[in-house]
């Protein structure tokens, strides 16, 4: 996962350091990473906090049906959608949950950054993350009938009357409120961002032409474009996609502004989770990221798939967790636990 530098968070290199996985202290004492794995008995539940058909959702899925298909996991395998308070519905299941053998968590942004924004308490730090393994990139992009080509442009015709530029996203907090505040920053320009209920209702405003940009995955953004429904102006990543269908578009890096963020999934286990379920599912992810399955979903979802295992998996919450609450501050929507 990529993200941008923040000068009241942590440096460029730590950020990257952070990315890659690399010199990260380990997340299970040696003896529990040195544990042979222990198999669940009976059906296991993966728990998502988003409804049916959310990314969170379709990723759960996909991998459910790959690791059984597989046979990598034998144990029935169940997709729970526990919607409600910004998944905190979901990590108070997993929480009051503590040594099941049979629950695991999909981690998404909102585990991190739904208590910074309701003042509640962590919950990055009482599960037990075991792997990260799904990443994906963002794009800025604008309606077609507007005048910006690249995002030089975009932000230039922001800077000509401030708030003129209206953003749809998410509700305050959300991954598209945190990159259009990185957005203003690197370009010194306020833009009027504009909530709705859920990614849905923002690209419904955005196709009816009442806001001028949005915040989209490449799977999202590419049948707009490909529909000239909007129009491409930077993806915010460290370096282009290769795809055929997006090696044309330049990162926001490239055209000056240091924007770097990105999106990641993964799974975590109820607090005091047993090491060997720990090792049971680290052993199981990698396994599920070779396979030529996932590989074709990966490629199918333009997405990443590069894996911080169950070694480093504690640590790099906590540099995410630190990442998150660094932009939330920035914007003013960081609350203190009550």
């Amino acid at each position: 996962m990529e993200f941008p530098k923040n000068p009241t968070g942590p440096t460029r290199r730590s950020m990257l350091l952070a990315s890659a996985g690399i010199a990260l202290a380990s997340a299970l004492p040696a003896s529990a990473l040195a544990q042979a794995a222990k198999v669940p008995t009976g059906p296991i539940e993966i728990t998502t906090g988003t409804s049916p058909g959310g990314t969170p959702d379709v990723l759960m899925r996909r991998a459910a049906k790959i690791l059984a298909d597989e046979k990598i996991v034998t144990n029935p395998l169940v997709v729970q959608n526990r919607t409600g308070g910004s998944w905190m519905t979901a990590a108070n299941f997993v929480l009051n949950k503590r040594g099941d053998d049979n629950t695991v968590l999909c981690i998404a942004q909102p585990i991190l950054t739904t208590p910074i924004t309701q003042g509640l308490p962590t919950v990055y730090d009482k599960i037990v993350p075991i792997s990260m393994f799904i990443q994906g990139d963002l794009i800025l992009a604008v309606r077609p009938d507007h005048p910006a080509k690249t995002m030089k442009e975009l932000v230039d015709a922001a800077k000509q009357r401030e708030r003129s530029v209206k953003v749809a996203g998410a509700q305050a907090g959300s991954t598209d409120h945190m990159v259009t505040a990185l957005v203003e920053k690197a370009g010194g320009v306020k833009f009027n961002y504009v909530p709705f209920d859920g990614g849905g209702a923002a690209q419904a405003a955005f196709l009816g032409g009442n806001v001028d940009m949005i915040v989209m995955t490449p799977s999202e953004a590419l049948p707009l474009a490909q529909t000239n429904k909007a129009r491409l102006v930077a993806i915010l990543s460290n370096t282009r996609r290769t795809e055929p269908e997006f090696k044309d578009l330049a990162t926001a890096k490239e055209q000056g502004f240091d924007v770097v963020w990105g999106q990641a999934w993964g799974l975590a286990a109820p607090p005091g989770a047993d090491p060997g379920i720990v090792k049971f599912w680290d052993d199981a992810i990698q396994k599920l990221v070779a396979t030529d399955a996932w590989k074709a979903m990966v490629r199918e979802m333009y997405l990443r798939s590069e894996v911080v295992p169950a070694s480093r998996a504690v640590a790099h919450m906590a540099e995410l967790h630190k990442l998150h609450h660094a932009v939330l501050s920035e914007i003013g929507l960081a609350k203190a636990p009550q």
